[in-house]
């Protein structure tokens, strides 16, 4: 009986482990989703305004932008490690 309580614990804490890496993982999506936007607009700044002002903030935009999807990128791939890390966690607690 005490060892099925303790599997049925270890479930839950594996189980409450993932649902935070999802909620970190739609947050790190959101964040590449505002990066790439950033590009688009910096794209469109940079394009079509003839100011110099403009220009700059474009391509300022454009930069920033592909720092922030590549470190959004760099950070999606570590949560998913530690979904795989999970999942084999599960399967032995299985």
């Amino acid at each position: 009986m005490q060892k099925k309580k303790e599997l049925e614990l270890t479930r839950m804490e594996i189980f409450q482990k993932e649902q935070l890496i999802l909620a970190k993982e739609r947050t790190i999506l959101s964040f590449m989703q505002v990066g790439l936007a950033s590009i688009g607009i910096g794209i469109i700044m940079a394009r079509f305004f003839e100011e110099f002002l403009f220009r700059i903030i474009g391509f300022a935009l454009i930069i920033l932008g592909s720092i922030e999807a590549f470190e959004s990128t760099r950070r999606l791939r570590k949560k998913q490690k530690e979904m795989e890390i999970l999942k084999e966690e599960l399967r032995k607690a299985i």
